[in-house]
């Protein structure tokens, strides 16, 4: 057993202590016996559901005493009941670390600019952590909020000459959209940005490439959830590379009973090894993933893992099984991009909405075909003019974003 081997085992025999702190886990794992339990054995303990975090409520897997709370966070709420993570200062630290795990390689020389919301969200603190144990500075520009419109975080980059924007995909891209409406080219007018981070959203390879486009810098991505903090980062060489100190990452069948094969796509079960406040423990949180051996040029040897998406967002036509990242791939494969999109799950196909300020470079037949091909299932196209899906007037003026929805399914209630 290799070192590092070692220091996993005593992690995970120190999470077995401290679940037993929690509500939930103190009853969840009352009938069994934890003495001689190694990370061998863990697929003979239950796993963990959102179900199960929904009915043990906000203090359930709270494994810590109130007074070592440093900070609450909770999810969106808008797939069910919100998701409650607490943190104390030494999760929040190691949280930060994660993500310096990312290839950015921040410096005292940067200067952040962070457009995650700030509000209950989690991943703006974690990398206002990652930032200040590089020594790096941070401007605290949150997005969804009438304090930090669209132009003025245009103004603050150009006038603070920031290096780094870290936020949600999504916003970079109208961060991008925004700055050619007011004038500039966000390829060309910031000549001081020299990286982006992403997290929070699916970031498909095209998709980066898209944003590493709009900007003219390379992207970093990051995966992770408000419960579970940072799970894997994003390498210079653009491998996902799983933080293995921190996580023990299963990849299993859709019904939970047990492993994948190596590489191939299963649902992630996460366990938090060394989280302090609301540890988890084989966390089925119903995202697809992947996991395989990396031999990586960064010199890691880490798992290298693949977010396909939510299980919620799987479409199925007869065979043919369609995750998020497969939709992603081919809306991001078109040309021009869509400036905004959406697709609608029909009982024959799929209806895509597409709005470009370039749209006149389309051919809807084109455009049907390339979509129809790649995804494998008959598509029809609608060219979107108006502001159903890009307010551009609102994105020069006061007018904070909100979640989009990129994926519609049948039984989904949200309007088009």
């Amino acid at each position: 057993m290799t070192d590092n081997s070692w220091e996993r085992e005593g992690r995970f025999k120190d999470l077995l202590v401290r679940l037993a702190k929690s509500p939930l886990y103190k009853e969840k794992l009352s009938e069994y016996n934890l003495e001689n339990m190694g990370l061998d054995l863990i697929q003979t303990l239950p796993l963990t559901t959102k179900e199960d975090l929904r009915k043990a409520g906000t203090f359930g897997h709270l494994a810590v005493e109130i007074k070592k709370v440093a900070q609450y966070h909770e999810s969106t709420g808008t797939t069910g009941e919100p998701s409650a993570s607490w943190f104390t200062r030494e999760d929040l630290k190691i949280g930060g670390k994660q993500l310096k795990e990312c290839g950015v390689r921040l410096t005292a020389e940067d200067l952040v600019l962070i457009r995650f919301p700030y509000a209950l969200a989690l991943p703006a603190f974690l990398m206002q952590e990652a930032a200040w144990q590089s020594g790096a500075g941070v401007v605290p520009a949150s997005g969804r909020t009438v304090v930090t419109p669209y132009p003025r975080v245009v103004d603050l980059m150009k006038r603070l000459q920031v290096t780094v924007m870290a936020g949600l995909p999504r916003e970079m891209e109208l961060l991008a959209e925004a700055a050619r409406l007011l004038g500039s080219a966000s390829n060309k007018d910031f000549p001081a940005l020299r990286a982006i981070c992403v997290a929070g959203e699916l970031m498909s390879d095209k998709r980066r490439e898209h944003i590493e486009m709009l900007w003219g810098v390379p992207v970093y991505n990051m995966y992770g959830s408000t419960e579970t903090a940072n799970i894997a980062a994003m390498c210079e060489y653009g491998a996902m590379h799983i933080v293995e100190q921190d996580f023990f990452v299963e990849v299993l069948h859709e019904d939970g009973s047990g492993p994948v094969a190596q590489g191939e796509r299963g649902f992630a079960a996460i366990t938090t090894l060394s989280h302090q406040g609301s540890p988890l423990l084989r966390y089925f949180n119903e995202d697809i993933i992947s996991v395989e051996p990396s031999l990586c040029a960064c010199c890691r040897t880490v798992g290298k893992l693949v977010h396909y998406g939510r299980s919620k967002d799987r479409i199925r036509f007869g065979e043919t099984i369609l995750d998020a990242l497969d939709i992603h791939e081919a809306v991001y494969s078109l040309s021009p991009v869509p400036d905004a999109w959406k697709v609608l799950e029909q009982e024959n196909g799929l209806h895509f909405l597409l709005d470009s300020h370039d749209s006149g470079k389309w051919s809807e037949e084109d455009i049907r075909s390339r979509l129809s091909y790649m995804l494998q299932v008959p598509v029809t196209v609608e060219i979107i003019a108006d502001s159903m899906l890009l307010d551009r007037v609102g994105l020069v003026n006061n007018v904070p974003s909100t979640k989009p929805v990129y994926i519609q399914k049948l039984s989904n209630d949200t309007s088009v």
